[in-house]
């Protein structure tokens, strides 16, 4: 039953981009919580802003799923595919329609998922279940082996999908037994295309230095030695890309004693909680662009001075964004420059166990980390997703999606808290 009934909506509205996030994320959250009917009427409501928007109607079509409309979520999924057609999401959640709705086409999808992703699990369970209703038990069993139907109970990896291939297996002499439940998954367009599209972000021009600029300095005489200009210094930190030191130093550098300090000149943002003191003639202002938990937990710095940030046990770890998107965990940065673009992530949808959602920032500028070490940078690809204590995240970046694992996952009985998969292409940034 819906929550929000009496809210009324809007004939012909016009565009505002906070506006469409919130009905996005309140969707989403609805959709988490079971509250199908609630999630229905805030992705439509979404809609009216963005007609077009895959991750809009993407979650639309998983509302209508779950609501029983199958031949609405049939006709969105298959509108989706026509500009997404190598999606394994959108596949995968066309032919899981198709099987609910009773139709023989239902493998088609699914063979065309395990063509671009031979593990993957549910979709082997999902022809296995295809395959048991036709009566070819031995065809089925090689799928529900691949989904993990033999996997020994409590073992690592006995995870939901492979206790509802276990159980598909043990009902096949009970043909009145309902067929196991398998859910559909999200599909996460979040290309450099989708994130120009829902946020005021431009492109940064870089200007190009003249080649006189860039040209190499002659070699000093041979009977002199080489000037002290021409020594290499090490880079302050490792960057995300290559390891070319920025232009400007860093607005953020290390001092004795644990203390960071920042420098206020060029303008920069820091958290609240790391503010220890200041020097000069900082002047300090609330940050308010952002709203619900994030309001108010940043402070904005300019002036001629500076701050002094202190995080007992843990240091300073710098990140360079050259005209990139960073997702960062708020909790565990010390700054950033204030050129750079940032708001709350959209894609981050673990409120009920994460206190804090990530934020999203671009442009060109430092990201001042605090991390007890050196985090370890993982590369992601369509091949080898993650799966990891989301408490170890520390941020990301590139074409992926971060998605909460299905009930208790294995690793989360080792007391790691909540566990996230990531899975496309790109990075992670990963703290012990």
């Amino acid at each position: 039953m819906s929550t929000r009934a009496s809210e009324p909506t809007r004939s012909a509205p016009f565009f505002d981009h906070g506006l469409f996030l919130l009905h996005l994320n309140r969707g989403k959250e609805d959709l988490r919580k079971g509250l199908h009917d609630d999630a229905r009427r805030e992705f439509e409501e979404a809609r009216r802003f963005r007609p077009n928007d895959p991750e809009v109607l993407s979650n639309l079509a998983l509302a209508m799923f779950h609501l029983g409309h199958l031949e609405e979520a049939e006709r969105t999924t298959r509108g989706l595919l026509t500009s997404h057609a190598d999606s394994v999401p959108l596949l995968f959640n066309l032919g899981l329609i198709l099987f609910k709705a009773g139709r023989p086409e239902a493998r088609e999808p699914l063979e065309r998922v395990l063509a671009l992703a031979p593990g993957h699990r549910k979709a082997h369970l999902t022809v296995g279940l295809i395959l048991q209703r036709e009566g070819r038990l031995d065809d089925a069993r090689r799928h529900f082996t691949a989904a993990g139907s033999e996997r020994k109970v409590e073992a690592d990896g006995d995870d939901t999908i492979t206790r509802t291939a276990r159980a598909a297996v043990s009902t096949w002499q009970s043909p009145t037994a309902p067929v196991p439940a398998v859910k559909p998954e999200v599909f996460d367009d979040s290309s450099v295309r989708r994130e120009r599209a829902t946020q005021p972000i431009g492109p940064i021009d870089v200007p190009e230095l003249p080649k006189e600029a860039v040209r190499p300095p002659p070699p000093p005489e041979p009977s002199q030695p080489p000037s002290a200009s021409l020594a290499v210094t090490p880079p302050i930190s490792r960057t995300l890309r290559a390891p070319v030191p920025p232009a400007t130093p860093p607005p953020f550098s290390v001092r004795p004693g644990g203390l960071v300090t920042g420098d206020a000149r060029g303008g920069i943002v820091v958290r609240r909680t790391s503010l220890t003191g200041r020097t000069g003639a900082a002047e300090l202002a609330a940050d308010t662009s952002l709203s619900g938990a994030l309001a108010r937990f940043f402070v904005r710095v300019t002036g001629s001075g500076g701050v002094l940030l202190l995080d007992p046990k843990r240091t300073l770890h710098l990140v360079h964004l050259r005209g990139e998107f960073l997702s960062a965990d708020p909790a565990r940065l010390f700054g950033f420059d204030a050129t750079l673009t940032y708001r709350e992530d959209p894609a981050f949808e673990f409120r009920r166990q994460i206190a804090l959602p990530f934020v999203k920032l671009f442009g060109v500028g430092a990201v001042a980390f605090s991390a007890a070490a050196e985090p370890a940078r993982l590369e992601v690809t369509h091949e080898t997703p993650l799966t990891l204590s989301a408490r170890s995240l520390l941020g990301y970046g590139g074409d992926v999606a971060v998605g909460l694992v299905e009930d208790a996952d294995a690793l989360a009985d080792l007391g790691g808290g909540p566990v996230v998969s990531v899975s496309g292409s790109g990075f992670v940034l990963i703290e012990a």
